[in-house]
């Protein structure tokens, strides 16, 4: 069973509005929350195509859902347009991106995700890339970890961290998550309920590196645009900083230049509710952006 909640499903599907017949992508299945929700609206006569870099999602929603209606590949969303046009989904009416990780991930992968469980620090959604989490604490300079730290995960202490991490695996490489957390405990002690956990940031910061989550997602902007038909929609849910701006840049400067092709639907990011943050803790950071093809 998934332990999955998705995020902002109420919002996505009114900004995508999703009616029978219609073809979507969903960028990143995760869990398969919102693929579950757009296939109910687009019914038999309507198409999914959706991705994921980890196997482990993929494996889960193969099983987890049925249908001619529904392609699931392993794939990674920077490849979306080849992805796209082997499987037919060269003109859709709506896009999806959830660039947070799903809970399956963080509770089941046994990939070092969270900081609440020792797990082997790999981070990897795709196990076949070269450098795991542990290869870039262990390796990479201290001014490559700062960084890191301080570039995708918008840490203040990331010097600080930095500086700890090199005196650390001079003695011992760093193997399991709390290595990592306990070098960030070296560095800032958790402050109590209702704070971040300092290592949140850190994690954070250490698996976008890992997956290059920043140039992944450079790449598929514009592909997605050109996939969608005029007066089809892209949606995406950013967690952290960067990605946000990003996504938020990328908008404005293609709904703002002399021949706009965007139209900006989100003036401001949407936000989850409080109610629905006390449901899901794990979705508070998440900001919804939508733009329609003009």
């Amino acid at each position: 069973m998934s332990v999955h909640i998705p995020v902002l499903v109420k919002e996505v599907l009114e900004y995508l509005n999703p009616q029978a017949g219609q073809k979507f992508i969903d960028a990143t299945l995760g869990g398969g929350g919102h693929t579950q929700e757009i296939l109910q609206r687009i019914g038999a006569n309507g198409k999914i195509l959706a991705l994921d870099a980890d196997c482990g999602a993929v494996e889960k929603g193969i099983k987890l859902f049925s249908g001619k209606n529904l392609s699931i590949v392993n794939a990674n969303f920077g490849n979306l347009k080849e992805v796209a046009e082997k499987y037919g989904f060269l003109q859709v009416d709506g896009i999806l991106a959830d660039l947070g990780l799903s809970s399956d991930q963080l509770e089941n992968s046994g990939r070092g995700f969270t900081f609440q469980k020792d797990e082997p620090l790999d981070m990897r959604f795709d196990t076949g890339l070269e450098i795991s989490a542990a290869d870039i604490l262990n390796f990479y300079s201290q001014d490559e970890l700062k960084i890191i730290f301080e570039n995708y995960g918008e840490y203040r202490l990331a010097g600080q961290l930095a500086v700890q991490i090199r005196k650390i695996r001079k003695k011992k490489p760093f193997k399991t998550t709390f290595d990592l957390v306990e070098a960030v405990r070296q560095v800032q002690t958790y402050q109590g309920r209702g704070r971040i956990h300092p290592a949140t940031l850190v994690f954070q910061a250490l698996r976008v590196a890992v997956n290059q989550e920043l140039e992944v997602l450079a790449n598929f902007l514009p592909q997605a645009i050109d996939l969608l038909v005029s007066g089809g929609r892209l949606a995406v849910i950013a967690f952290q900083g960067a990605e946000d701006r990003m996504v938020k840049v990328f908008f404005r400067t293609n709904a703002r230049k002399e021949n706009p092709n965007l139209k900006i639907l989100t003036k401001k990011p949407i936000m989850p509710t409080f109610d629905e943050i006390k449901n899901n803790l794990r979705g508070r950071s998440a900001k919804l952006r939508v733009v329609e093809k003009i």
